[in-house]
């Protein structure tokens, strides 16, 4: 039942929450893989093939329903949320033994808006942690074989998976004999990886990470280590209201040698090598820290509870009732609808559904046409023509150019997509490059139509706010 309720609150929140742009990259390399083009970005271009996914794993088991006929953007929304729901009965079990802490930490996964946004937003996230719970619980019933090959299968998920190694072995390894256990598979799927990896892209290391680790530099750095640890452990009021005992929980997961404490530390460890490496990060990274936290945020709660009862048996405080799951779930259910109600995402029918409508009347795909874009995602997929990605995701060339405008001047592409914010449009306006290109379309959740807006009045910051330019002297033909 409870892990039906976090399937109905996934339900829920993809009415509140969009699909993040940079899943778009992994469903096209998902679509490509389909079709029999490989696992490219872009089809036929002289660089490919290119490992501009972190994520080879979530990729192929995509591209399975995408092969049938279905979606890629269904399929990925429909497995997410049933590996939510496996997740959550995973959790259940590891903390079978203190059933009010399950029920809690179960809905508390279930709830948090913070978390369904990132459960939705079509990335690779459900599918890591599933595979760190999965093999946590083979961990704990002593089947470390199998908790070597799920260990080793999540690391092909997301590269921050080789940190569940390390948590599961300090967790659950005691003698040689269990390490052997654990580590042959590990290193058949580790090296089997690393094989294929090498021999068809070149490298095992992603072209993304490598571009943004260039992009944004590596090494701690103070701004960034705040905003780790506030995405890692208090990402709204109401978590930092929370998060005494959610502290409370982490220590209680850590000394109690609870069953679900290698899962606990991975999620600390991901937020500590954040730090530590002082990367730039998105709001999916932090998936497992946040599963973590409402881990500890259960435990935290139900220690508090049995201290009370003990302490004030008067109070009589009933830790666990036969009625209480129905309750406290009915109860997450209708505020979760609650949010649903109040928070309409906008992305999907004012950014993403306009520039698909937008691709199809200019006939980008028919015509083939060369388009230099920072943001891929959206405009690549719908758009499905070749991408010169000035960010170097998928593009490795891009790391000669030190700016996008650099890009565009070497390159002459068809059309220019630029995010609308003063860092990107001020250097465009000026540059005399800017009167051979005519400004077409603008999409954004305002509904700010203006082609040419003044790059004072616009933030600094970045924002799902695009402008598409085309070359004027650009002449489109269809090509085979």
């Amino acid at each position: 039942m409870l892990a039906l309720v976090v399937c109905v609150c996934r339900l829920l929140a993809v009415h509140s929450f969009h699909i993040y742009d940079d899943a778009f990259i992994t469903y096209r390399y998902s679509q490509n893989l389909a079709a029999g083009h490989g696992m490219v970005y872009n089809p036929g271009a002289p660089w490919e093939p290119v490992l501009g996914t972190t994520t080879p794993l979530y990729t192929l088991l995509l591209s399975f329903p995408v092969w049938l006929g279905a979606k890629v953007e269904h399929a990925s929304l429909a497995f997410n949320i049933v590996l939510d729901g496996l997740s959550a009965f995973l959790i259940l079990r590891l903390l079978a033994a203190r059933p009010l802490a399950a029920l809690l930490a179960t809905l508390a996964f279930a709830a948090i808006p913070e978390v369904g946004r990132i459960s939705v937003g079509g990335m690779e996230s459900p599918l890591f942690v599933f595979l760190a719970l999965a093999a946590a619980r083979s961990a704990q019933l002593g089947r470390l074989s199998t908790a070597g090959w799920l260990a080793a299968l999540d690391c092909t998920v997301r590269p921050e998976g080789v940190l569940l190694l390390v948590a599961l072995s300090l967790a659950h390894l005691r003698d040689l004999k269990s390490a052997v256990r654990f580590y042959i598979p590990v290193a058949i799927v580790g090296l089997t990886s690393l094989a294929l990896l090498t021999w068809y892209f070149g490298s095992p290391i992603p072209q993304s990470v490598q571009a943004k680790a260039s992009n944004h530099g590596l090494g701690p750095h103070i701004s960034r280590i705040k905003d780790i640890l506030a995405r890692s452990f208090g990402p709204s009021i109401a978590m930092r209201f929370m998060f005494p005992f959610a502290a409370a929980g982490f220590a209680l997961a850590l000394l109690w040698r609870t069953p679900i404490r290698a899962f606990v530390l991975f999620g600390l460890g991901i937020s500590a090598a954040y730090c530590l490496a002082g990367v730039k990060t998105w709001g999916w990274y932090f998936y497992v820290p946040l599963v973590s936290w409402c881990v500890a945020l259960g435990l935290g709660l139900d220690a508090t509870i049995e201290f009370l009862s003990r302490a004030m048996p008067s109070l009589r405080i009933e830790r666990t009732t036969g009625a209480l799951p129905w309750a406290l779930s009915g109860l997450v259910l209708t505020a979760v609808a609650v949010f649903s109600r109040q928070h309409t995402e906008r992305v999907t029918y004012h950014v993403y559904q306009p520039l698909a409508a937008w691709c199809e009347r200019e006939g980008i795909e028919a015509h083939q046409p060369t388009i230099v874009a920072s943001d891929i995602g959206a405009i690549g997929f719908f758009g499905r023509t070749r991408i010169l990605d000035s960010e170097g995701l998928v593009w490795p060339q891009a790391r000669q150019f030190h700016w996008q405008i650099d890009v565009i001047r070497a390159h002459r592409p068809d059309y220019v997509l630029l995010v609308a914010n003063s860092v990107r449009i001020g250097p465009w306006r000026e540059d005399p490059l800017y009167a051979e290109y005519l400004p077409l379309a603008r999409f954004n959740i305002t509904g700010d139509q203006d082609l040419e807006p003044d790059p004072k009045l616009l933030p600094p910051w970045w924002e799902q706010d695009y402008i598409i330019y085309r070359r004027r002297d650009y002449v489109p033909a269809v090509r085979e």
